[in-house]
């Protein structure tokens, strides 16, 4: 949202000046009573009557270590998540570093400790129910 001009608040200024209220300035500007009363109040407080600067946006973890997240994993895919914390050396929660791959679609990959399992059946082939006692 684009702050009001200076134009129009000089304007307030002078009609809450020369005995308006802030309803009445609110209805005639087509602004809210509140945004009136925040203008006025910080004058007082202040003396500013110009729109201050937009507060910049913080840019999410994933977006700033992104090429970091990417090149570590590449390197070593079988850390823990805390392993990944502690090697990048941030200070992050296990969530927000879980949360942050899977946006960026990275996995980390384990290591199997044993052999796979035969692909051959499981149970015997002894009819509609062969379980014990059948």
């Amino acid at each position: 949202m684009r702050a009001y001009s200076l134009d129009l608040r000089v304007r307030v200024f002078a009609d809450y000046d020369a005995g308006m209220t802030f309803a009445q300035l609110g209805r005639k500007y087509t602004v809210s009573a509140e945004w009136v009363r925040q203008i006025v109040r910080r004058r007082e407080q202040t003396g500013e009557i110009a729109a201050r600067p937009p507060i910049p946006k913080r840019i999410p973890f994933r977006r700033r270590y992104e090429a970091l997240l990417r090149q570590t994993i590449a390197e070593c895919p079988d850390l823990t998540l805390e392993a990944l914390r502690r090697r990048l050396q941030l200070d992050v929660s296990i969530g927000t570093l879980h949360n942050a791959l899977v946006a960026l679609r990275l996995t980390l990959k384990k290591k199997r400790s044993a052999r796979p399992s035969g692909s051959g059946p499981t149970s015997p082939n002894g009819g509609r129910n062969s379980g014990p006692g059948n």
